[in-house]
């Protein structure tokens, strides 16, 4: 038997290994998980009204939901609702008659008080930790409607609904509670029907400290004080999903304005308050923009924002009412460095359209949110600071978040193949599905683009989708059936890599041939790509042509006769191809480009250079380089560029970066990361250099840590650094960080990373008390953590005092960015003790943000298996090398004794004889 062995470990791993069916490569993390499809409901929710009161001090609410139902069965008799871990004291039923209490179309939703009042039944019920089992004894025919009355309480729960309470188990500062339902965790603070399919509106009623300000769905129709408790009216007319319903309150700051006579409001910490007018001038100027370009507008009664401690995630787009972290809100030199905050705003408010107003029909559909919210990004990017910016913002986030995940796996956009939800919530979902919409949006032409989502939104407005409903609009209104771009790029995993190269034709040189090869894998579960582009032409006289093509096989020639000498021309020109494109132009085109002046070729310079770093690597082009990096305005154009050369530049690449300067604090902080990244012959004045900005308070944050990040990546590549004197002199550098405090520990977490390199089992005394600290910023707490993991891996012998440390927050829920780390630093550790750890990991109950952990753990683990792998066989030939020896040194010491054994037989046979005693006769 192998059961729980060693072998059945790496039979576990061979077997994740091996690819999936359908299009999928190493996905789902749990190969075991089968597909996953819609419960049925056979009575669907319309309206609900809650009433809660929160008991800030232990952490509970109480109170009664009530829920409007549509029967949708012949012989309704039981169903059942979503209730997890709460205490359900009793649920009642009441029929009613809808139009005598909704009219929706004039926007009147009852009053609360004549719901209440309704003469309810007792309806028998049975609840276990998951759900409300419902009889209903009450004939209820078809299409009817009937109200239920749940009355119940939550003590301290674990998902939904957060209570944060400051300076306790976090850094937070003060107190506030919030909810989070995406993607399935609403029914953790109140009963419901968790299905993205439904659409409710809503009616809230909360009651909570009375110096609190709150937020939440719709519009405030009413607010009392009495007592202790303050307890507002929040009333949502127009139809939302389940999981966008909100609360967010807490000892914060509150303000507000307007656009086109809607209030836009926030929420956020005192000390922040002075970022009020900032935030709020930028939120207007986003809802404008949004609402312009899509020639749709913003559809709610109001926009509210909350910025709050300790928020699982970046934000969430709950219907009217986002709430984000607190962490993008910083000092000045914090934000002048980071763009964070102006990002997740946009992303965060593009759902009001694409995710709230149109949901998708089940989460397998989700890119149909997200796609569209992370696009938006880019083109916030492209409104504000020009059309070849938002390419350089795709091209750095997008498709490099996409292609560097798609090395541990792939996976069709479009799938319900998942352990859990938050599985696929990944950079498939996000960033390939924004490069998807982008490519759509370049075969198609802007405006048919626009035209084309804007007869989506119009006649989707307040329903569930699905792809084929963007697929429908975009033929209705243009004519073309995009369903093969869909086929190619939503519906089947992987992506194209394209080798592309042009040169004249032989035989006529006014011909221009292109060859174009899908270097990927092909095979009958991944056939080649079709996918279509435009060649730009630019011709000597200045004019201009861009050609429509077709990519359709695994080697594509493309001829074009030329109208006139030709200048250069471009493949892909706005980038928008979702693969790795290499293309190589002749070198003759290489000056042609770089005399262009209008800042708009930026991206063909950044072509032209990447053709330089890779195939005319000479001195006189990295001049052209040179001198238009000295006048391109653009930080990103710049800030990629950096990186480029840095990449594959090599040594004239590296004298470039070295005379280069940069003020504008994101492309500077690329600028020091590249020049470091650079072969370096003055290595000591590079590390002096970088120390001198690490240390200058008058710097940016994000400059400032890039210099530490620096540090660390030249100690790794140059001996010199790592001779006792310089080793010295970086861990003094990187301790002294400890002994301050940075903003959210930005700097203190680099210093931890370049200790890491240099640390020893001496230095434990002083990291072990950042470890399990909680009141300190969590970027503290994984620092130190990853100092205990690289130990762990160079030095066998102290492990026992390291665990500790390592498994302590295995159990906690917060910070649960400290508990999402320990995984990989497990996998790090080459200490097979935390394969036990890994398991219990695994067995945790999915709450909230752990039912993305989870997975993320599965792969995690599978490193951890490779690396005790890889490790057991270098353990192996030592013990095989040791027995060897042992062996070798046995046989001498056999042959040694057999020797002395051989000269002592003489004598021994002497001394015999001499004892011998004559026999008696």
């Amino acid at each position: 038997m192998i059961i729980g062995s060693h072998l059945q470990k790496a039979l576990e791993f061979q077997q994740f290994s091996e690819d999936n069916t359908l299009g999928f490569q190493r996905f789902p993390a749990n190969p075991k998980i089968k597909r996953i499809y819609n419960a049925p409901r056979l009575a669907e929710q319309r309206h609900m009204y809650l009433n809660i009161i929160i008991d800030f001090e232990n952490n509970s609410l109480f109170g009664d939901c009530y829920l409007v139902f549509e029967n949708k069965s012949e012989n309704l008799s039981r169903f059942n609702l979503e209730a997890y871990e709460m205490k359900i004291n009793s649920v009642s039923i009441c029929n009613i008659i809808f139009e005598d209490l909704f009219n929706l179309e004039n926007k009147k939703i009852p009053d609360y008080k004549k719901i209440e009042s309704l003469k309810y039944q007792k309806c028998e019920f049975a609840t276990d930790s998951n759900k409300i089992d419902l009889e209903i004894s009450k004939n209820i025919k078809k299409d009817a409607y009937f109200i239920l009355k749940i009355n119940y309480k939550i003590h301290e729960p674990n998902a939904g609904f957060y209570f944060v309470h400051a300076n306790k188990k976090s850094h937070a500062v003060y107190d506030c509670v919030w909810t989070q339902g995406q993607d399935s965790d609403s029914p953790y603070w109140f009963p419901c029907q968790d299905d993205p399919r439904l659409k409710i509106t809503t009616t809230l009623q909360f009651a909570f400290p009375s110096q609190w300000n709150a937020l939440s769905n719709g519009i405030k129709i009413s607010e009392k004080i009495q007592e202790k408790y303050k307890t507002q009216i929040w009333e949502m007319y127009s139809q939302h999903s389940p999981y966008l319903v909100a609360f967010v309150a807490g000892n914060m700051a509150f303000a507000s304005d307007e656009w086109r006579n809607k209030e836009i409001s926030l929420l956020l910490p005192f000390k922040y308050e002075n970022m009020k007018s900032e935030i709020l001038l930028e939120t207007k100027e986003m809802l404008e923009f949004y609402s312009n370009y899509w020639n749709y507008e913003f559809a709610w009664g109001k926009y509210g924002q909350a910025f709050v401690a300790d928020f699982l995630y970046g934000g969430m787009e709950n219907t009217s009412i986002t709430i984000n972290t607190d962490e993008v809100l910083g000092p000045k030199l914090f934000a002048t460095g980071n763009e964070r905050r102006t990002y997740l705003v946009m992303h965060e408010m593009a759902h009001q359209w694409f995710g709230d107003l149109l949901t998708c029909k089940t989460w397998s559909e989700g890119w149909l949110n997200e796609g569209f919210a992370t696009q938006s990004e880019m083109l916030w990017d492209e409104h504000t600071n020009g059309k070849v910016s938002g390419i350089f913002y795709a091209h750095d986030n997008y498709l490099a978040g996409y292609l560097s995940e798609s090395k541990s796996y792939m996976r069709p956009i479009v799938c319900n193949q998942y352990e859990y939800v938050s599985e696929i919530f990944d950079a498939h979902l996000y960033e390939k599905g924004a490069l998807f919409l982008n490519y759509l949006r370049d075969i198609l032409g802007e405006n048919e683009f626009k035209n084309s989502v804007h007869y989506y939104l119009t006649h989707n407005a307040f329903k569930a989708v699905e792809t084929k409903d963007l697929i429908n609009a975009i033929q209705t209104v243009t004519g073309i059936d995009t369903t093969v771009h869909f086929d190619n790029f939503i519906f089947r995993a992987g992506h194209p890599e394209l080798e592309v190269s042009c040169e004249y034709s032989s035989y006529d040189p006014a011909i221009i041939n292109f060859n174009i090869s899908q270097k990927q894998n092909i095979s009958k579960e991944f056939p080649e790509f079709y996918l279509e582009t435009f060649i730009y032409l630019k011709y000597a006289n200045e004019k201009e042509e861009k050609i429509k093509v077709t990519i359709d096989d695994k080697n594509k020639k493309i001829s074009i006769p030329l109208k006139e000498k030709l200048s250069f021309c471009i493949f892909d020109p706005n980038g928008t191809i979702i693969g790795e494109v290499n293309q190589k132009y002749p070198e003759s085109f290489i000056s042609e480009i770089f005399k262009l002046k209008n800042s708009k070729y930026s991206y063909f310079k950044y072509l032209a250079a990447k053709n330089i770093c890779r195939y005319y690597n000479n001195k006189e082009n990295f001049s052209h380089i040179e001198k238009w990096l000295g006048v391109e305005e653009n930080f990103r154009v710049r800030a990629s560029t950096y990186r480029l050369i840095s990449e594959q530049g090599q040594v004239i690449g590296a004298n470039l970066l070295s005379l280069l300067n940069d003020d504008q604090p994101l492309s500077k902080a690329e600028l020091i990361y590249s020049q470091a990244n650079c072969v370096q012959s003055k290595q000591i004045t590079l590390l002096d250099k970088l120390i001198k900005i690490a240390e200058n308070e008058k710097e940016t944050y994000n400059c400032r840590e890039i210099a530490i990040k620096s540090i660390q990546l030249i100690s790794q590549k140059y001996s010199l650094l790592r001779s006792e004197e310089n080793r010295k002199k970086i861990l003094n550098f990187a301790f002294s960080f400890l002994n301050k405090q940075s903003f959210n520990g930005i700097l203190e977490h680099a210093a931890f990373n370049l200790i890491s390199e240099f640390c020893e089992p001496d230095h434990l005394k002083l990291i072990l008390p950042f470890c399990e600290k909680t009141s300190q910023h969590w970027r503290i707490n994984i620092g130190a953590l990853g100092v205990l993991s690289k130990l762990s891996s160079k030095y066998p012998n102290i492990r026992s005092e390291l665990r500790p440390s390592l498994i302590y927050f295995t159990d906690a829920l917060f910070p649960i960015r400290i508990t999402s780390a320990l995984p990989e630093f497990w996998a790090n550790s080459l200490d097979p003790f935390y394969d036990g750890q890994f398991r219990k990991f695994h067995q945790r109950k999915n709450y909230g943000i752990l039912s993305m952990l989870i997975p993320r753990s599965r792969r995690s683990y599978q490193k951890f298996l490779r690396n005790l792998d890889t490790k057991s066989y270098f353990e192996k030939i030592i013990e095989l090398n040791e027995i060897k020896d042992k062996y070798q040194k046995i046989q001498t010491e056999l042959g040694e004794i057999k020797l002395i054994i051989e000269k002592l037989k003489p004598i021994t046979s002497k001394n015999k004889k001499l004892k011998t005693k004559p026999k008696r006769k």
